[in-house]
């Protein structure tokens, strides 16, 4: 299957350079180039995509805005990445649902990891699929979870997490093995994504597999803490927020 393939980005040279990286992939189409969020507006409306390469800081409509009109708008919007030189906004970039954030200048073997994901995320449903299967798959829960390691990209079945923790603007997910590796998503995503009759968001920074769940304690003013068999946290805090939850899941009162 042909990627078609959009680069927007208000930099001759950038466009080039990304247009030649992206055409060693025999399965890359570039089939269009815009300066600017408006020209791309009319593209995408022309034209179906598979793949949209965005920068950020353009002149009127910024690439984030562009992104999130698209989603409004469109049944089946592309593929989104973000190709920027700025590493501030990947935080919004995730939230807006793209497939990556890329800083200028992009290696082949990051671009090339890049591409990786948008073909397993195109690849799950048919081209010749309806709307509505498509639109079905997309809300279907995830069975691992792709993190990083340097350069790799390792997929990471459900059942081997322990759990998620937010610590600034990155995400990591640790393992029962102990074993701690980046996710470049946020925890609002994961938590749409992850079965809810497995994953349990606790508290603002912890998303916790209940199945890893070790122990349960007491902590203050009807809260608790819990215990996992992985990770380097011993002890996970549950908010005050989501102790109905807690207790729902595991099926105890309040005693």
């Amino acid at each position: 299957m042909v990627l078609r393939t959009l680069i927007v980005d208000d930099e001759p040279p950038a466009r080039t350079e990304l247009r030649y990286q992206l055409e060693q992939h025999e399965d890359i189409q570039v089939v269009g180039e815009a300066a600017n969020a408006r020209e791309a507006q009319q593209l995408l409306s022309a034209l179906e995509y598979e793949a949209l390469f965005i920068d950020i800081q353009m002149p009127g409509m910024s690439g984030l805005e562009l992104v999130e009109r698209l989603h409004q708008g469109q049944v089946r919007p592309p593929y989104v990445v973000f190709v920027t030189a700025h590493s501030r906004h990947a935080v919004t970039a995730f939230q807006l649902g793209a497939v990556d954030y890329l800083l200028k200048p992009v290696t082949p073997e990051r671009l090339a990891e890049t591409l990786n994901r948008i073909r397993a995320f195109v690849h799950r449903v048919s081209p010749a699929a309806p709307a509505s299967l498509a639109e079905e798959d997309e809300t279907e829960p995830l069975r691992f979870v792709a993190a990083s390691e340097g350069e790799k990209t390792i997929p990471v079945p459900l059942e081997d997490i322990a759990y998620f923790v937010a610590e600034g603007d990155l995400v990591y997910l640790c393992t029962n093995r102990r074993q701690r590796l980046r996710v470049r998503s946020t925890l609002q995503t994961l938590e749409r994504r992850l079965p809810a009759d497995t994953f349990l968001r606790c508290h603002r920074s912890f998303i916790v597999n209940l199945r890893q769940v070790q122990e349960i304690l007491p902590f203050f003013n009807g809260t608790y803490t819990l215990k996992m068999r992985g990770g380097p946290h011993e002890e996970i805090p549950v908010s005050r927020r989501n102790v109905k939850r807690l207790r729902e899941a595991f099926g105890f009162s309040r005693s």
